[in-house]
């Protein structure tokens, strides 16, 4: 069984397992009582379509359930009870198209399955610049002018560091306008209230590349280098505008050279409002 998505540049994840037959919410009694759903095990692993290697640190869901684990270095998952039955699959990491699959529980088995995720879409056109110049020192230029222009909301290293976040949606509790939710299976849900509906996802980015499916925390905490949040769709920068009416979040990574030399220049510098 194959899951595709459309598109003749789209990624395609491939969901592979046996299973048998899906079984039902369970049986009314003669007092019409419905007897409970009956417990199920669902284990498998993640590897990379492209690769064959296992995917470590990916988020395993079950939509209706709301059970859920993450995977080991061996790219296995294990979630030991969720109810028997129909449900849907999630999968998702970074650095990778998600995959979504409905998919039909045995009651008291172990049920298997395997995973294949391919790696997200880039476009060509940031290949070639990409060869010219180092997207950290881009993007941080570009950081210093968007700040400069007062739009947003930013934190720096200095910010992230003093607030210690838990988890990256801990950054944007408190800020006007943003919503998040509880934690659940080690993140939360961040949402942002749009013009022309509330309570709506805001596009996520990755060192300026779009993080499609992803929600803030599906993102490690050492990520966080600087965090550029843009609650409004006229706030947003114009060359990260994309379909979303819920402004946008710009996460830079601290994995370079150039910026650590640029984060000292910025010390002491205080954006957060």
């Amino acid at each position: 069984m194959t899951l595709g998505r459309s598109g003749g540049t789209a990624a395609m994840a491939a969901f592979v397992c046996a299973l048998a037959l899906p079984v039902g919410a369970g049986a009314q009694d003669s007092s019409g009582s419905r007897e409970p759903v009956p417990p199920a095990t669902f284990i498998g692993t993640v590897v990379s379509a492209v690769t064959g290697l296992p995917v470590e640190g990916a988020t395993v869901i079950m939509a209706l359930s709301g059970m859920g684990a993450i995977t080991t270095e061996d790219g296995t998952f294990r979630i030991p009870v969720t109810p028997a039955g129909h449900d849907t699959v999630e999968v998702r990491r970074i650095g990778f198209e998600p995959a979504r699959l409905a998919i039909d529980l045995v009651a008291d088995e172990t049920n298997r399955a395997t995973f294949l995720l391919s790696d997200s879409y880039i476009r060509l056109q940031e290949l070639v610049v990409e060869a010219r110049q180092t997207r950290a020192d881009r993007n941080l230029s570009g950081l210093e002018q968007r700040m400069e222009l007062g739009q947003g909301t930013f934190f720096l290293p200095e910010q992230i560091i003093r607030r210690n976040p838990r988890l990256p949606s801990d950054l944007l509790r408190g800020l006007p306008g943003v919503t998040v939710s509880r934690i659940q299976h080690n993140r939360a849900t961040v949402r942002f209230r749009g013009f022309s509906q509330s309570n709506c996802a805001p596009a996520l980015y990755l060192d300026g590349v779009y993080q499609a499916g992803m929600e803030f925390d599906d993102l490690p905490r050492d990520e966080l280098g600087a965090v550029e949040v843009y609650r409004r769709e006229l706030e947003i920068p114009g060359e990260y505008i994309r379909q979303s009416k819920c402004g946008a979040i710009l996460v830079w990574s601290p994995h370079s050279p150039e910026f650590l030399t640029w984060a000292r220049n910025q010390a002491g510098v205080t954006p957060f409002r």
